[in-house]
């Protein structure tokens, strides 16, 4: 086995208790759910359980990251370019289409990781499109992470809100609200001094 290629065991391992954790998270609250539900629902043992993940949260963390790398992979570059940074309607689709998950998500210990790691995740991802946004020789107004932060932060905000409304508007309607309050904030932020 070619030691860059991952095991197809451990993906499809990882996969099932995703799906468990997936499946739990409609059914009851996350704070809830322990870890032998998810093995049970997983029809995994236990030392198989531990031997990809340190917890339940770990286990949560990697659904999430697993969902966004998925999720930022299909929508491809074209909805992250520079002036259009910001996710486009795929996301609020994918959202939409698993509202239950993310529903439980946003609720209980689940909100404080997916704001955390959800806010990480987009921070990350923000700092080089703001950075290719920024004309040449130019220094921000604001710190680019700084900004990054501050973005990632409204957005996922946003997404909660979306979520906990039973999702008001349609996805292109979301997409024009989240550029509407964000962008004047990205220009003014970037707009510095020679």
């Amino acid at each position: 086995m070619r030691p860059d290629k991952p095991d197809r065991r451990i993906n499809r391992t990882r996969a099932t208790l995703f799906r468990a954790l997936s499946e739990l998270m409609t059914e009851k609250r996350y704070d809830e759910i322990t870890v032998q539900d998810i093995i049970d629902r997983a029809d995994v043992g236990r030392s198989t359980f531990y031997a990809h993940f340190q917890d339940k949260e770990s286990l949560a963390e990697g659904m999430l990251i697993y969902n966004l790398d998925s999720l930022t992979a299909s929508m491809g570059q074209g909805n992250l370019s520079s002036g259009d940074f910001l996710p486009g309607p795929e996301l609020f689709e994918h959202i939409k289409e698993h509202h239950s998950v993310f529903k439980a998500m946003t609720s209980g210990r689940g909100l404080e990781l997916f704001f955390q790691k959800g806010q990480e995740y987009w921070s990350e991802r923000m700092i080089a499109r703001l950075q290719t946004m920024l004309p040449a020789g130019q220094t921000p107004k604001v710190p680019i992470p700084v900004l990054a932060h501050y973005v990632s932060g409204t957005f996922v905000n946003l997404l909660k809100w979306w979520i906990d409304n039973k999702m008001p508007y349609s996805s292109e309607q979301m997409i024009e609200i989240v550029k509407t309050l964000i962008m004047p904030s990205v220009e003014a932020g970037l707009r510095g001094e020679n």
